[in-house]
């Protein structure tokens, strides 16, 4: 797992395409996908999205919860 020397805080391990990311983009893309679930709470972009909403909203719960499972300062 990432982590950070300073704060001790610990990211996700994230593989994309057989590379493993670095402590500063873990931290990217586990913010990235935060931000996007609670943009979905927007009725304006929810409702623009129509159906697959909740489709994203379901897979990003799942993804969210995977990162922050083992994400703490150490």
């Amino acid at each position: 797992m990432p982590i950070d020397k300073e704060s001790g805080w610990v990211e996700p391990d994230i593989v994309i395409n057989g590379k493993e990311l670095t402590f500063a983009e873990c931290m990217v893309v586990r913010v990235a996908v935060s931000s996007f679930r609670m943009s979905l709470t927007a009725p304006f972009i929810s409702e623009g999205l129509g159906a697959i909403a909740k489709n994203y909203d379901h897979h990003l719960m799942n993804i969210e919860r995977m990162m922050l499972k083992n994400s703490r300062k150490k």
